[in-house]
């Protein structure tokens, strides 16, 4: 697909174009609030720290009081005291 047909289809869906293509994005706002597009699923979750599967790796969102306030299909939104957020590749 070129960038303008991609571009076209990510607006139809709702979506960021980086997360049509298979990739993904994340924002942190005011250090309590995360936004995931893309992910393929929780790979741990605790109250200090949630995870997310991206494909060859993995989001770490890292605080205290953690929870899930939306989970859809390759969306989330995560808040509570945000301390640190990191992608960590999959040891092969």
């Amino acid at each position: 697909m070129n960038n303008s047909l991609s571009q076209c289809v990510a607006d139809i869906c709702g979506l960021e174009l980086a997360t049509l293509i298979g990739s993904y994005k994340y924002s942190v706002f005011g250090g309590h609030t995360v936004v995931l597009e893309g992910h393929k699923g929780i790979a741990d979750y605790t109250a200090d720290g949630i995870s997310f599967s991206l494909g060859k790796s993995q989001l770490k969102i890292v605080g205290s009081n953690l929870h899930i306030k939306r989970l859809e299909k390759q969306f989330a939104v995560v808040v509570g005291k945000i301390s640190g957020v990191e992608v960590v590749a999959y040891e092969k």
